[in-house]
């Protein structure tokens, strides 16, 4: 495109007869006063009624004046608000005091483990919350089995992946 220069062109390229605008004006209005319809043309098949076009406006003003309505404004942003308020405030209502009766307050094993394997606790944090926590009721004992290596061997090869270690 920048080849042609398009970008620089100030003329549209077409070009009118000389005296063309001159004499339009007396041909057209020469063509609109004919009654037959203009050559390649076919009948709409739609008719304007006699003086139609004298009376409307007439009766646009009168249908207008005849009502004198009230404006009513559709929407305001604090009936929104007002709104939205309250929808969210039954919608936590509903939450609380229907969707609270879980017991949520008991834990199951399989949730406490699932929750130190997920954790990045080591050793030592988990030693510490376990001295916070009253684990030491009356009932609580703790059951020990002494060391030895065998014992050590069968629970490595039962409970632990030890390709993640050796990799």
């Amino acid at each position: 495109m920048k080849t042609n220069n398009l970008n620089n062109i100030t003329t549209s390229g077409f070009k009118t007869p000389e005296k063309y605008f001159d004499s339009f004006d007396d041909k057209l209005f020469d063509k609109l006063s004919e009654k037959a319809p203009l050559p390649g043309t076919k009948a709409t098949g739609f008719k304007v009624p006699d003086a139609y076009f004298d009376i409307i406006e007439n009766e646009i003003l009168q249908k207008i004046d005849d009502k004198d309505t009230p404006v009513i404004k559709l929407s305001s942003r604090k009936n929104v608000y007002y709104i939205a308020g309250i929808a969210a405030s039954l919608f936590l209502l509903f939450a609380v005091f229907i969707g609270g009766n879980d017991d949520s307050e008991e834990l199951s094993v399989e949730m406490v483990e699932r929750y130190f394997q997920s954790s990045d606790l080591d050793s030592y944090e988990l030693a510490e919350l376990l001295s916070d926590a009253d684990l030491l009721d009356e009932d609580f004992t703790i059951a020990t089995t002494p060391y030895d290596q065998s014992n050590l061997e069968d629970y490595l090869l039962e409970n632990v992946d030890l390709e993640t270690y050796l990799e």
